[in-house]
């Protein structure tokens, strides 16, 4: 079931909104070195070639793809983490892009971002409970004592137990070190939590435990989330709506109930064709794709992913299809959805 399905949700519905998070026309590219010689022109990797979304409070937005396609590239550049070739984001109601160093400092408290791989997000010489509590000291929130209450309310809450907070990052599981991140990056009660990947570096039994946690830390918290993956179960378990991203540009946005229903892109349908079918005997039809994806330094003209798609039309090769909104809610970049094929 969708977690825009619940009352809080319904009560306090996307329209009534105004979108905690505010990205338009964002763009990175990378000029790679060693290329163009002394003089030619150095080629160009567009790794995010401009994308536009927005995320209401209390919402989860997923962001998926093939690996290469721009995600996480786009959550590091909601976060400054990576400086924006152009574009603009703009984070309760006030922009952000081009900030000072001394401003996005203050800004950080607001914005935190989970890391994929848990060991190697936590300082390996530090024990658990310093690593939690070292934000609050940054920022020089709260007395010492009121630190250490406040870091140890925040790790039960997560399902960490007492003699947990001193150990060191190596003597934990997989799934615990992922609930210390966690941890870590609410101890300062952001707006927005940023998960890239928060799971796909653990066992299958431990991403459900970290994933009902998030869902749970999402609803007590009212949280608003951006939630990077490629595996589409997870996705459609915890996100309101879907972003689906391939080399670089977004195909299709939408809500999640009617993306996984009834996607629009024939990318997005390929995508949901390869999601295990959990019911012995039911078949589902595969649509394969052809060829690997073309690289972001040389994208096919027009629509970037005629090249592979099973229902390709002369005009997909001469224009770029536009991100469009179709009668029944979604937004896709397609030719023949738009029906101008």
């Amino acid at each position: 079931m969708s977690a825009a399905s619940t009352g809080e949700r319904e009560a306090d519905g996307p329209e009534n909104r105004r979108p905690l998070l505010e990205v338009e026309d964002l763009q990175r590219h990378f000029k790679l070195r060693g290329t163009g010689g002394f003089f030619g022109k150095k080629a160009v990797l567009k790794a995010v070639d401009g994308i536009t979304f927005t995320v209401g409070k209390g919402e989860t937005l997923g962001i998926v793809g093939e690996s290469g396609c721009g995600k996480t590239t786009a959550a590091r550049l909601v976060l400054n983490m990576v400086t924006p070739t152009s574009g603009r984001v703009v984070f309760q109601g006030r922009e952000i892009t081009g900030l000072s160093p001394s401003d996005w400092r203050t800004l950080r408290r607001e914005m935190q971002y989970v890391f994929q791989d848990p060991l190697g997000a936590l300082d390996p010489r530090m024990r658990i409970i310093d690593q939690v509590t070292e934000p609050l000291l940054i920022h020089q929130i709260g007395a010492p004592s009121e630190r250490q209450d406040k870091t140890a309310e925040l790790l039960h809450s997560v399902g960490l137990q007492d003699h947990t907070f001193g150990r060191y990052p190596h003597e934990l599981s997989g799934g615990q070190r992922q609930r210390v991140v966690l941890a870590r990056a609410l101890i300062l009660e952001p707006q927005l939590l940023i998960c890239d990947e928060p799971v796909s570096a653990l066992d299958v039994s431990i991403q459900a435990q970290v994933i009902n946690l998030l869902g749970e830390l999402r609803h007590r918290l009212n949280l608003t989330m951006l939630f990077i993956s490629h595996d589409l179960s997870i996705v459609r378990h915890i996100c309101d709506r879907v972003a689906v991203m391939y080399l670089g540009k977004i195909v299709e946005l939408a809500d999640g109930n009617a993306l996984f229903d009834s996607p629009a892109h024939p990318y997005t349908r390929a995508l949901l064709s390869a999601i295990p079918v959990p019911e012995p005997g039911l078949k589902r039809e595969r649509m394969l794709l052809e060829g690997d994806p073309p690289s972001p330094i040389d994208p096919p003209s027009g629509c970037r992913f005629r090249t592979r798609c099973p229902v390709v039309k002369p005009v997909c090769g001469e224009r770029t299809p536009e991100l469009k909104l179709l009668k029944d809610g979604q937004l896709v970049a397609c030719h023949v959805s738009h029906g101008e094929a």
